[in-house]
């Protein structure tokens, strides 16, 4: 079977960065590091007139002098210079590049006609390209980082694809310490070329990515995102932060990269004909991003609410309806099995109110019984911090409780200095703390199911 025809940008097996610098204050010096930095698992080498080598790597004058052939570009020289090294890529042989460097379209009216003879060069010779104006291109199970952003990303099943470049480097920087990784990280910036709808495209028939995120400015080719959206959701869940909702925002995207916001209530139409989920901040960003990469699929809706206080399980079953999220009843039997555990003035019923004395076994025994109900779907555990709490024994019941069922667990530790550690050891263990929920279900060979948390 032949390969698709964006691998040279997913999969290189050499890479030649054009532009590359020993000083870590450059751009070419810190995308020459980060490559370097993640292990690339193919052959790297150096373009740049003024060395010999940089970092140990034998540098050449122009591409046309490379000793071989090479998948993928990526450009880091002034912007006056793209268009001809894009040209000399293309005789190369070389069919992508990533267009690090910033003063095209986004500058006005002299960089958007230097864009267009970028875009006239590539066409001629059949390069596709990402850019310019982006952060870059990451692919963790190969060990590509050709971007400029600090640090490394770890490998998963999440795809994260930006119109920003400043919201990949912050979810980048995020990410890593919180466990969740990715199968590819993609700026876009000023999408010349590869727009949204052929990188999605990719992403949904990839089997490194389990799940997509979507930061979207706004929209070159309509038709082909639609198209692109409504496959992806298929297959996997797909999450997008559609931003520009407001005149000042739709004024800040086009002054950023030049993009088209359109109506938003145009966008919105979209969400629901294509079946993905739309979140509004950029909490609920993040809660996806963790959501999906814990890779648990809820069966259904129905959610139970455990809870050492009464106050914090109204909040909770209100916020509930208000996203349309309906209470699960418990049967008689799970209302049995709590009687026998819990003190005589409990709830009986959801929320279940483990009073505010509430022991690590109290919270295991209501978790496992919760869990149990056929009739319930997922639970949140609330713990609040009270005199007699144990915060850390109660994240380990609720710990092994998730562990032994196959139904979602997200876990609320209200509070901040008394919580902290058993907050740590939920994250720790993959479960996510949080304060607001949103919970998508019933997952369909057409629409991606997602809990989406934010306030982590």
């Amino acid at each position: 079977m032949s390969g698709h025809y964006l691998d040279p940008l997913f999969e290189p097996s050499s890479v030649a960065l054009i532009g590359a610098s020993e000083r870590l204050d450059k751009v070419g010096g810190r995308l020459l590091d980060n490559l370097l930095a993640a292990g690339f698992q193919g052959r790297l080498f150096a373009v740049n007139p003024k060395y010999a080598s940089v970092r140990g790597i034998p540098c050449v004058a122009s591409v046309s002098q490379l000793a071989q052939p090479v998948d993928l570009a990526v450009v880091a020289t002034p912007a006056a210079t793209v268009p001809g090294v894009i040209e000399e890529c293309g005789r190369a042989g070389i069919r992508a590049a990533v267009v690090i460097t910033a003063g095209f379209r986004e500058t006005g009216d002299a960089g958007a006609a230097l864009e267009r003879e970028l875009l006239e060069c590539a066409r001629r010779h059949g390069v596709r390209v990402l850019g310019p104006n982006c952060v870059g291109l990451m692919r963790p199970p190969i060990g590509l980082n050709a971007t400029f952003a600090r640090g490394q990303a770890l490998p998963g099943g999440l795809a994260l694809l930006s119109q920003s470049g400043a919201v990949c480097t912050a979810m980048l920087d995020w990410a890593t310490p919180m466990g969740v990784g990715f199968s590819s990280v993609v700026s876009l910036g000023g999408s010349s070329d590869l727009d949204f709808g052929e990188v999605i495209d990719y992403l949904a028939s990839d089997a490194q990515t389990r799940q997509i995120l979507l930061y979207v400015e706004g929209v070159r080719d309509g038709r082909r995102l639609v198209s692109s959206l409504r496959a992806a959701a298929r297959v996997k869940p797909v999450i997008v932060m559609k931003v520009g909702r407001h005149p000042a925002g739709s004024r800040a995207a086009v002054s950023h990269t030049g993009a088209i916001v359109g109506r938003d209530d145009v966008f919105d139409a979209v969400v629901a004909r294509t079946g993905i989920v739309r979140v509004k901040t950029a909490g609920e960003l993040v809660a996806a991003a963790l959501a999906l990469a814990s890779g648990v699929r809820p069966g259904g809706e129905r959610l139970a609410i455990v809870t050492n206080g009464g106050g914090p399980g109204v909040m909770a079953a209100d916020r509930a309806v208000d996203l349309r999220v309906p209470l699960a009843q418990l049967s008689a039997r799970t209302r049995e099995r709590l009687a026998e555990v819990l003190p005589a003035n409990w709830s009986h019923g959801n929320p279940v109110d483990l009073i505010g004395d509430a022991t690590a076994e109290r919270y295991r025994a209501a978790m496992q019984a919760c869990l149990a109900d056929e009739g319930v779907d997922g639970v949140i555990a609330i713990l609040t911090p009270q005199a007699m709490t144990d915060a850390e024994g109660a994240a380990d019941a609720v710990i092994a409780a998730a562990e032994a069922s196959p139904k979602p667990v997200i876990a609320c530790w209200m509070g901040e200095a008394s919580v902290a550690t058993g907050r740590a050891r939920l994250r720790a263990a993959g479960l996510t703390a949080v304060r607001l929920l949103r919970w998508r279900s019933k997952p369909s060979p057409t629409s991606p199911s997602s809990i989406a948390t934010s306030g982590c």
